[in-house]
């Protein structure tokens, strides 16, 4: 029975765990001194020396193997800022063709034109009809009137590729173009730089997802979806700049302002108003409602200030006859 469970004893050893190989190396020894004699001992002893050992070498490829995601995710990771500067720099190359040729070109047009008109009003909606059938759109209208004159504006977008047919017609039915001003603004630079930060995004974007689908630490798998996260933000930055570009590029911006010149003439009066009778009546009575204003405006004078004028009529009187009586006794002494 002794023997059959020291032989027993190497198969054990051989798929046991690493953790447990020091307790069956305590096991052998204990059998070694119940007995068995001294050939078997060294056998024992060599064949626990043996087991330690390649339990020793596979605890080193266990460690090896869980290091093995550690090392594949720095360098995945480090690939990722090495990706991301090649795309750049393979699309450096695009950038620079885009420039050369004239009809890959991006730019945004922005118009300004200041009409005179005699109808502002019928000049809008011939502005917004010609828009409509030039497959563009009304952004906003303003309308202002006054004694003198009419104002009105107009700010619309209108197709790229319509923006010269339609300044050219807008002269024809619309009146004396007094200021037209129209500025462009190349932006291909900066959507050629856009489209190569987008790919290289879109890149780190499937590096990041195929990290995450073989991840398994969660120490991993959280600073992963945090790195995910902040380049699917940064792309949809770059997408939304982009379809701005390409929204200011496709429709030019036309800012249309309207100054009414037509000559107001004040109605005429019928004629039996414009006889000389009529006339004399007129100017009379505005004569006779002078005289009365005068008068009510003395009555209201006078009646009002009647206070302050007797003072003043008091103490005139007072100086008056005060100097009379000096001036008469002056007199008698000088006969």
């Amino acid at each position: 029975m002794q023997m059959i469970t020291l032989a027993s004893l190497p198969f054990c050893l051989l798929f046991s765990k690493k953790t447990h190989v020091l307790e069956l190396f305590l096991i052998i020894h204990v059998y070694c001194y119940k007995g068995v004699n001294e050939m078997i001992k060294r056998k024992l002893f060599g064949l626990a020396l043996v087991i330690l050992l390649l339990a020793g070498c596979s605890a080193g490829n266990e460690k090896s193997e869980s290091g093995k995601y550690d090392g594949a995710t720095e360098e995945s990771y480090g690939g990722i800022g090495e990706t991301e500067n090649n795309t750049a720099m393979d699309d450096a190359g695009d950038e620079e063709k885009a420039t050369q040729n004239p009809d890959e070109r991006k730019v945004m047009y922005s118009a300004f034109v200041t009409l005179e008109v005699d109808d502002i009003d019928s000049s809008i909606k011939e502005i917004e009809k010609t828009v409509t059938k030039e497959k563009g759109y009304v952004v906003e209208v303003n309308f202002s009137s006054n004694e003198k004159s009419d104002f009105g504006s107009v700010t619309l977008r209108i197709p790229t590729e319509s923006l010269t047919s339609f300044l050219e017609g807008v002269e024809e039915y619309s009146g004396k173009v007094k200021e037209k001003r129209v500025v462009g603004q190349d932006v291909t630079e900066e959507y050629v730089d856009l489209t190569s930060r987008l790919k290289a995004k879109r890149v780190v974007e499937e590096r990041l997802l195929d990290l995450l689908s073989r991840a398994e630490k969660t120490e991993d798998l959280l600073k992963i979806s945090n790195d995910l996260s902040i380049v699917q933000e940064e792309i949809e930055q770059v997408m939304g700049r982009m379809k701005y570009l390409d929204n200011k590029t496709e429709y030019a911006e036309v800012k249309m302002e309207f100054i009414d010149v037509s000559v107001n003439v004040p109605e005429m009066k019928g004629e039996e108003e414009l006889k000389t009778g009529e006339k004399i009546k007129q100017t009379f009575a505005a004569s006779i409602n002078s005289i009365v204003a005068f008068f009510s405006w003395l009555a209201i004078f006078l009646i009002g200030y009647s206070p302050i004028l007797f003072l003043l009529a008091t103490v005139g009187i007072l100086v008056f006859f005060v100097w009379r009586k000096r001036v008469r006794k002056s007199k008698t002494y000088q006969e």
